[in-house]
């Protein structure tokens, strides 16, 4: 029972610790802004790095296409490669359509590659 109240006391610890007064839903919608906008780097980034990788991934099997084409499908390259170079071009999407990103400061990084 013991170790059920430090348990306890461990996951309630940080939400006091970090509770701050909010007033009103718009406070509270001010705060998530914050996470929100690491959570979509976070997606932006893994996108662009998982796209890289399926092109490589392309590159790769087509090598091994033209070794052994009963081995390995023209498909897969096919897929893989379309696959990685939409990855790649999913968080160019609001800076190539001059469109505002949703979330202040998100992909302010991307828009410098572009112009």
């Amino acid at each position: 029972m013991k170790t059920y109240g430090i348990v306890i006391l461990m996951l309630l610890l940080p939400c006091t610790a970090m509770a701050k007064h909010i007033t009103g839903i718009g406070g509270a919608a001010g705060e998530l802004l914050a996470p929100t906008g690491v959570l979509a780097d976070f997606f932006s980034d893994g996108s662009i790095i998982l796209g890289v990788m399926a092109i490589f991934g392309a590159f790769v099997r087509y090598m091994q296409h033209r070794v052994n084409p009963l081995a390995v499908p023209i498909s897969n390259v096919i897929v893989l490669l379309i696959l990685g170079i939409l990855l790649v071009c999913l968080p160019f999407t609001y800076v190539l359509l001059g469109a505002k990103a949703p979330i202040p400061g998100h992909i302010s990084h991307l828009s410098l590659l572009v112009s």
